[in-house]
């Protein structure tokens, strides 16, 4: 097995260790959690994978000291819609949970959520949001002419960050 296979192999077991954590827990989990509970999933220095997503006034790292296959993961399972990122969260769910968080200048916390927690589709993943950016999403996306949003009716779930959004 190439060491690419193997990545990937660790890539599609941390995936599905990360769906079945937000699963059971059927309520938001921060990244921390999975930095601290999913094995393979993080890494220390010297070189260290982030998750990046691409904003209008720049980058945004969501997560930073994960490995190869732990940043790969990650991204499967956000990308294939089997969880839901929840944007736009205070920091106090980090804090709050006393765990690690990135000391980066562009860091902007999220957590995972059940996929039937979202209430947004968008082209690259389901997400649960407030209805202001709800609207400021779909409003941008019918100007710019943007396809793949669309707005969800959420599922139940034993809670959210909704208290704590930004």
């Amino acid at each position: 097995m190439t060491h690419l296979q193997q990545i990937e192999k660790q890539a599609c077991h941390i995936a599905d260790a990360i769906i079945e954590l937000v699963e059971r827990i059927d309520g938001p989990v921060t990244l921390a959690r999975l930095h601290r509970e999913i094995p393979g999933f993080a890494k220390e220095a010297p070189y260290v994978w982030d998750y990046v997503i691409e904003r209008n006034d720049g980058e945004t790292i969501i997560w930073t000291d994960m490995t190869e296959a732990g940043f790969k993961g990650l991204r499967k399972a956000i990308s294939a819609r089997r969880i839901a990122l929840q944007l736009l969260v205070s920091p106090l769910l980090y804090i709050i949970e006393g765990l690690y968080y990135p000391q980066v200048e562009n860091w902007t916390p999220v957590v995972l959520l059940p996929a039937r927690a979202a209430n947004l589709d968008t082209p690259n993943w389901r997400m649960r949001s407030s209805a202001a950016f709800q609207k400021h999403c779909m409003e941008t996306a019918a100007r710019s002419g943007v396809q793949g949003y669309r707005l969800l009716t959420p599922g139940p779930v034993r809670r959210t960050a909704d208290q704590l959004s930004i």
